[in-house]
Order: structure tokens, then C-alpha cells, then sequence
């Protein structure tokens, strides 16, 4: 009996070390097929094989939004709700010419947050009472300062807004329709802006 448990004993450390071993290397594969996506409020109109819509999607808050061609298993949206999602990413083997060679599936719901929003493709933006001096493509021009969120800083808004008539002095609070421009010059902006209502104009 002795010797059994002498042998037990010799063995145990080496089935532990087997055995964390097992998992730091399942768990090393499987976090590099895991990505965070956080998926916004409102769907784009965007093409692939035929004109479609789009999943805005980007892997960090800080980043631009873009367009998201394929399904996460898994996951059903809801238009209005900003989700923050775990999935899981496969290599397709031979996917078909026109189809994702990434499978996407859904691990986890991290979070799933109610946006305000207005009709897709729309928002809303604060005009400020002055334009300033900027450079664009063309040369110099003036921009109107604008942002989406009063605790936001001013930027320049190289673009103008179909519709608008700015009047300094005045600060402006507009929704606005954003379409995006398949082929625009390269000098020109991607998204065209058209004034959808004038909700505040306001003596500065």
C-alpha cells in the first residue's frame, strides 16, 4: 500500500502541471479567436453583392464606425440599442467568391444600451455662432464649428448642409440626414449632410 501511495504521490505534481498546462494552452487559442465589437445604434445603407444594410461596427470607442458585410451567429439586432459584444472568429476554408472568409459567432452580450435616435441616418447637430479659418483640399476656406454633444469641443466641418442657411451670430441645433457618397472626389467629403429640420436657432 505504501509504495501505491508513494507512486500517487510522485505523480500528482506531474498530472497538476499536465493539466494547468492543458488549460494556459486552450485558453491562449481560444482568446485569439475572440474579438469585442461594440455594434451601433443604427444600420448604414452599404453595398456587396446587391445594395444592403449594414451593422456600423468598430472594435474601440475611440474609433470611426464602419461597415459590417456579414451575420453574427447568434445575435439579433435591434435598431435603437448600442451593444457591446463578445464573439468568436473562425476562418472560413473555402467560402463562396461573394461571402465572408470569417464566420462570427456570438459569445457574449456584454452590454446592450437604448441610443436616442432619430430616423436611421440621421442626427443631430450644434452649429456654433461663428465660422473660423481652415485649410481643405481646395484651398482655404471658412468652417462652421460644430459637434454632437454640448460637453464636446468645436471641430471644423469641411462639408456644408443641403438646405441650411447659416447666419452667424447665431447658434443652430439641426437634425440632419447623412448619406454616404459611393465614389465622391478626392477632394470632397464621403457623406452628404441635408438639413431633415432646424430644431433651435438660438442669438449669441
Amino acid at each position: 500500500m505504501k509504495s501505491i501511495a508513494t507512486i500517487l504521490k510522485g505523480a500528482a505534481p506531474a498530472l497538476a502541471l499536465f493539466a494547468m498546462t492543458q488549460c494556459t494552452t486552450t485558453a491562449g487559442v481560444s482568446a485569439g479567436d475572440e474579438k469585442t465589437f461594440i455594434v451601433g445604434s443604427q444600420t448604414a445603407d452599404c453595398t456587396g453583392v446587391a445594395p444592403m444594410k449594414c451593422l456600423q461596427v468598430k472594435e474601440k470607442a475611440s474609433e470611426d464606425w464602419t461597415n459590417f458585410y456579414t451575420n453574427i451567429e447568434g445575435f439579433t439586432y435591434e435598431p435603437g440599442y448600442e451593444y457591446v459584444l463578445k464573439v468568436k472568429t473562425e476562418k472560413i476554408a473555402n467560402p463562396p467568391a461573394d461571402a465572408s472568409s470569417i464566420k462570427y459567432t456570438l459569445i457574449k452580450q456584454v452590454s446592450k444600451t437604448k441610443k436616442e435616435v432619430s430616423a436611421a441616418g440621421e442626427k443631430i447637430l450644434i452649429v456654433g455662432a461663428q465660422t473660423v479659418d481652415c485649410s481643405a483640399g481646395a484651398g482655404r476656406m471658412k468652417c462652421l464649428q460644430v459637434k454632437e454633444n454640448a460637453s464636446e469641443n468645436w471641430s471644423n466641418f469641411y462639408n456644408n448642409i443641403e438646405g441650411f442657411t447659416y447666419e452667424p451670430g447665431y447658434e443652430y441645433v439641426l437634425k440632419v440626414k447623412t448619406e454616404k457618397i459611393a465614389n465622391p472626389p478626392a477632394d470632397a467629403s464621403s457623406i452628404k449632410y441635408t438639413l431633415v429640420e432646424q430644431v433651435s436657432k438660438t442669438k449669441k
